[in-house]
């Protein structure tokens, strides 16, 4: 015997591949919303933004608790820097090297209009925010070299800044012996400034993610080309993620001048800022939100008890643990979870 099977119209087909048309349209229209929600739980995200309450709550009463302000202010500051340079690396595929120049520019910025000119305290951070945006504008024409050629570049730009902050007049930005803050000292005020400038890298970096404008970053970032074709401003894309991060360590820059109280061209702009910035976001997971936090916050950590226990072998050791880490987890830990299981694709972003 034949089976028989039931016929289907011309017009049930067609409405059929309308449908699956549809579905195809409506899943491809709104890249930004649809595969977030698809791949990341929403409990995973409330969970994550508890988590960061939590750190910037506790972060928060740090003063009242502990006589340890000075770890407290340099773990939310890697913290900051970390996300910042993450904007730049993880978001648009750009190694800075040279990330401490947009960290001492910050810092002069504040030293010279708060200690030279005496200007409020208030006008010296958003001058440091606006110096940092200059400096990245400054800069942007580097971003048409890709890979080590634009991390050697970038390197070179931030080694040229410190010489030429040395060399500029004593009266204006304090000569080669820096700049120091004569006015009274105030480490909880800083310390607070410091916090809610981590904290809101983190959520801005957290909504960028989960956004559209996430995958955009990440779409230039994988393929410029593809980008561009599908009808993405690369340039102006790549010049916002940019300039986001320089404005993030230039705040830094200027709180730790603050904080500090000296201002310097040697610790403005010590390359050693950028290089721990890079391990701590690349320890963490680039691309990824909470891999810069918790390399950040980790690795703050085991440097103060490294620093404690074995002063003297203090880089070894550290040295010895990013070593072991980047051999066997090159993405980081969060990019080595989601790796090894796919699943976590869903709580890990």
């Amino acid at each position: 015997m034949v089976e028989r099977r039931p016929k289907t119209s011309m017009a049930g087909q067609s409405k059929a591949q309308s449908g699956d048309m549809t579905e195809t349209s409506a899943q491809t229209s709104d890249p930004g919303a649809s595969p977030s929600r698809r791949r990341i739980s929403k409990i995973a995200i409330r969970v994550w933004i508890v988590l960061v309450g939590v750190l910037f709550l506790s972060g928060a009463v740090v003063p009242l608790a502990t006589d340890s302000l000075s770890f407290w202010f340099y773990m939310f500051q890697w913290i900051a820097l970390a996300v910042g340079l993450n904007l730049a690396a993880g978001m648009i595929g750009y190694l800075p090297f040279g990330y401490v120049a947009f960290f001492g520019s910050g810092a002069y910025a504040t030293g010279i209009l708060v200690q030279i000119y005496a200007a409020p305290l208030w006008v010296g951070i958003v001058g440091a925010a606006l110096v940092g945006a200059l400096v990245s504008l400054l800069f942007a024409p580097t971003l048409r070299l890709r890979g080590i050629f634009f991390s050697i570049v970038s390197m070179s730009l931030a080694i040229v800044m410190q010489h030429l902050v040395s060399l500029l007049p004593s009266e204006f930005a304090g000569g080669s012996a820096g700049i120091t803050f004569a006015r009274e000292q105030r480490p909880q005020l800083y310390y607070y400034c410091m916090v809610v400038v981590a904290m809101l890298a983190v959520l801005a970096m957290t909504v960028l993610v989960l956004s559209r404008q996430g995958l955009m970053l990440k779409a230039i970032r994988d393929d410029p080309d593809v980008a561009r074709v599908i009808g993405l401003n690369v340039s102006a894309w790549r010049l916002a993620a940019w300039i986001g991060a320089a404005v993030i360590a230039a705040l830094c820059g200027s709180l730790e001048g603050l904080y500090s109280s000296i201002i310097d061209p040697h610790a403005s702009f010590n390359i050693l800022i950028s290089a721990k910035a890079v391990i701590y976001a690349a320890i963490g997971g680039f691309g990824t939100v909470m891999g810069p936090v918790l390399g950040a916050v980790g690795m703050s950590v085991i440097d103060e008890i490294v620093w404690s226990r074995f002063p003297i072998a203090n880089l070894f050791v550290l040295g010895a643990i990013v070593a072991v880490v980047t051999l066997y987890m090159p993405r980081g830990v969060v990019g080595a979870m989601l790796k090894k299981s796919p699943r976590f694709r869903r709580w890990l972003f």
